[in-house]
């Protein structure tokens, strides 16, 4: 988006926004039901959203979508298990191949576009046995590969347009680190952050200190197993990281948050993610609101705001 002051914008809701859900998929077949709900619900709470793509079409669909609301923004990207897993989610809606230049093409599009992803690196999502045209034997390196060379192509893209990029990672962070250092040695900027941050502080400083963001979900709201050691719990990184660099989210439909654990979630219940963020901070959710939104607007370059 250009900067523009708010009565030249043409994107500028009404209100101030009190919080600013930085990860969710509101465009997804999950809210085809109830998504005018939805967004009253979050309008009546003053939520902005960002609604993520997670493959060539959700990133096309998303655009049309954040087109017609002042209050959404999208992302174009490319979900880094459609690369390596068979595993799909009905809530998604359909996946196609990953296209890098489609997800180019569409992130110059509009100017609704504010970041690329989610891409990023998922350990987990590796099916044991590989597609028809991929050999069995190396096949878990192969897989890795194909998911780290599509995130250095969303980087490529994102440092070229200028914008920052929405990483998704499970069981890679330290590999994760190493390719954003290659990247930043290479002389592309990596601006960004990584959404539904669940690690440990060790996990977390390497990422902190490549400078990018951290984002958290309604996880954090979910009571400590018994088994988790509470110096590698999540809830230590929220404690000690910069709040300049902290951001929240609700990966809705997914990961609604305690008192809503089990049901859909919608952006509306990013605000138990805030509570949680201030309780472990020791600080009222108005502080944590105002500083997570500033950050919002400031990463994705959301401007026609001068609300700081």
């Amino acid at each position: 988006m250009g900067s523009h002051d708010v009565q030249s914008s043409p994107r500028h809701p009404s209100v101030k926004p009190f919080l600013i859900d930085t990860h969710c998929h509101l465009h997804f077949p999950a809210y085809d039901a109830d998504r005018d709900a939805v967004l009253a619900r979050m309008r009546a709470k003053d939520i902005w959203a960002i609604t993520v793509a997670t493959s060539i079409r959700t990133s096309a669909d998303g655009i049309a979508f954040a087109e017609k609301h002042d209050d959404v923004w999208a992302t174009v990207g490319y979900h880094p298990e459609h690369l390596t897993s068979s595993y799909h989610d009905a809530s998604e809606g359909p996946v196609d191949d990953f296209d890098a230049a489609a997800i180019k093409r569409l992130a110059m599009s509009s100017s609704t576009v504010v970041a690329i992803g989610e891409t990023g690196l998922d350990f987990l999502r590796i099916d044991p046995l590989p597609p028809p045209q991929f050999p069995l034997r190396h096949w878990t390196d192969t897989a890795k590969k194909l998911q780290e060379d599509a995130l250095r192509q969303h980087i490529v893209i994102a440092h070229e347009l200028g914008k920052p990029i929405v990483i998704h990672c499970r069981d890679a962070f330290q590999r994760l680190a190493e390719i954003i250092q290659d990247e930043q040695t290479a002389g592309r900027r990596v601006a960004g952050v990584v959404h539904c941050f669940t690690g440990s502080w060790e996990e977390a400083k390497p990422l902190l200190d490549l400078g990018l963001h951290l984002s958290f979900t309604g996880i954090i709201t979910f009571p400590p197993k018994k088994s988790d050691d509470p110096r590698r719990h999540v809830h230590r990184v929220i404690e000690q990281m910069p709040l300049e660099r902290l951001l929240v989210e609700t990966d809705a439909p997914w990961l609604a948050p305690v008192p809503h654990r089990g049901k859909q979630n919608e952006p509306t219940y990013v605000e138990y993610v805030a509570q949680c963020v201030g309780a472990r901070r020791g600080v009222p959710i108005q502080e944590i609101a105002r500083q997570t939104t500033e950050n919002a607007i400031q990463l994705f370059h959301i401007y026609g705001h001068n609300f700081f």
